[in-house]
């Protein structure tokens, strides 16, 4: 590269000493070919411009063509990489799933993830080339916001498109974000209703164990309620200002950026959650997923910016208000249990125990689930709350009365079929001949609160002892068994109550191969 030393040096000895250019090629040491490209420069700078053409030509960088080299870090393997995630990202956005596109930050994350030693400005690089000929828009100017730790937090909501066990559904993610911290807080819900508003708050105070004195909202219907064109608070935001003792304000009609950093929350934790990840066996897998993100978003200090983040977050938690505790969030309706031991709500059938058949119960509906009370203010049911339309949420433990008059019924109720598939398949290899003795079983493991696993361990159990037909009441002293434990004996613990413990777990093995002894055909493997 030539100095402006030298430019000037070649000039001098062109306009002052008046040296022919292979003269000035031979004192400066350059080819003549450069020294007549500087002479020439220097006229036309002085004919465009007499006043600043010498000095914007002397002070000016000169170019040259670089040399096609291949690429050392943008190989074809990372190359195949960004493409993929481009061709992913336009095929949600062919899928109404816009906002769950990758962005270049998302696609580098990814890249480094894999091992690829690539720079994050190469990937822009790549993909804008791949993006040429997009016209630009203006770029918009916002300005920082002074943020006291506890003093506000903002909520929003933001769309996510997920397979729940294999079945698209749009849910709806309440985000909570804090401006003076940066922390991030975030819950999933089937709809963006009342019941979701509430339960949201609820999972998000309980979280953090405090309230923030003020809470943000845009014009959302579940927060704010036009009359005669005045914004005032719904029932549900005032019980919950009432009872949280936080003050809210709301944002502007078309003024997001008045609760900036919640809306860049959803977009964010949106995309670190749920672009590499769509697929979950089920909602609360979902859930745990987008809380891990979170505690990860919360912790993370990569960058300058986040430097510290820690800090932040335990002075934010520490000038919250105190946690006044749960808050009922649930509405309450009045069903009558049908011919089929069943209430309707919605659309959707809910089952009952028999015996309530013709009554009246008091039903608590929440975001996700609902509960029924009977007459008695007792709990009688509890299921999961459907959003399809007609659908049947049918337990079998309401049912195993009518079912042991009409066994014959067993393998075609809608009961039968929405038993976990554990239980199907120990009815099928074990009880397919005698349906009275499974549900015998299937009553034993309600009345004594037996986890289905364990029943899949006893039969393993019990499979394992070279037994051939089968029982509830084999089941039952296996069941006994493995739920019955081996307690550790210690010198310091050889009491009469271990020792008692002890006899009763022998008591209990021997009760076993009492039972298998009597069992009709069956056979002493050993003997033979």
């Amino acid at each position: 590269m030539i100095s402006m030393d030298k430019k000037q040096q070649i000039l001098h000895y062109y306009r002052v000493e008046g040296l022919s250019l292979r003269e000035i090629s031979r004192r400066v040491l350059l080819d003549r070919k450069t020294v007549r490209r500087i002479v020439r420069g220097y006229e036309s700078a002085l004919l465009q411009d007499p006043e600043t053409g010498v000095e914007d030509y002397l002070s000016a960088v000169p170019r040259y063509q670089g040399r096609a080299r291949p690429a050392r870090v943008l190989t074809e393997e990372v190359t195949k990489e960004i493409d993929y995630w481009l061709k992913e990202s336009g095929r949600r956005m062919g899928s109404g799933m816009r906002k769950q596109c990758l962005k270049k930050k998302d696609i580098y994350r990814e890249l480094a993830s894999k091992g690829m030693k690539i720079g994050y400005s190469t990937v822009c690089r790549y993909i804008r080339g791949k993006k040429e000929g997009k016209p630009s828009r203006a770029k918009d100017v916002y300005l920082r916001i002074r943020h006291e730790p506890g003093e506000e937090c903002q909520f929003d909501w933001g769309e996510v498109k997920l397979f729940i066990a294999g079945k698209q559904e749009s849910l709806m993610m309440a985000v909570f974000a804090f401006p003076f911290s940066k922390g991030r807080f975030a819950y999933l819900f089937h709809r963006q209703d009342t019941l979701a508003f509430m339960e949201s708050h609820r999972n998000f105070f309980r979280e953090v164990n405090g309230v923030p004195r003020t809470m943000v909202y845009d014009n959302m219907r579940v927060a704010a309620v036009f009359d005669n064109k005045e914004k005032r608070p719904t029932e549900a935001l005032r019980r919950l200002s009432v009872f949280y003792r936080f003050n809210f304000r709301y944002c502007n009609a078309r003024a997001g950026w008045e609760k900036g950093d919640v809306e860049r929350s959803v977009d964010y934790v949106r995309s670190r959650a749920f672009t590499v990840r769509v697929d979950f066996g089920s909602m609360e897998e979902a859930q745990q997923w987008l809380t891990r993100t979170c505690m990860l978003i919360n912790d993370e200090q990569c960058s300058p910016l986040t430097t510290g983040k820690a800090d932040w977050m335990a002075e934010e938690l520490d000038a919250l208000q105190a946690y006044p505790g749960e808050f009922g969030c649930f509405e309450l309706a009045e069903c009558k249990v049908d011919k089929l031991s069943t209430i309707c709500f919605k659309n959707n059938h809910y089952s009952v125990p028999e015996e309530l058949t013709g009554e009246n119960v008091t039903v608590r509906i929440y975001s996700e689930k609902i509960a029924i009370y009977d007459n008695k203010h007792r709990k009688v049911a509890t299921h999961r709350r459907g959003y399809g339309h007609r659908e049947w949420i049918i337990d079998i433990n309401y049912y195993i009365a009518t079912l042991m008059k009409k066994t014959a019924a067993l393998e075609y109720s809608e009961a039968f079929h929405q038993m976990p598939e554990s239980m199907r398949v120990i009815y099928n290899r074990y009880f397919k001949k005698d349906g009275r003795e499974f549900l015998a079983l299937v009553r034993h493991v309600r009345d004594n609160g037996i986890a289905y696993e364990t029943v899949v361990k006893a039969a393993d159990l019990l499979h394992q002892r070279g037994l051939k037909v089968f029982t509830a009441d084999h089941f039952k002293v296996a069941i006994q068994a493995i739920t019955a434990g081996d307690e550790p004996f210690r010198d310091v613990q050889k009491t009469d109550e271990f020792i008692e413990i002890e006899a009763g777990s022998e008591d209990i093995l021997a009760q076993l191969e009492n039972v298998m002894g009597k069992t009709p055909g069956l056979r002493d493997t050993n003997r033979q």
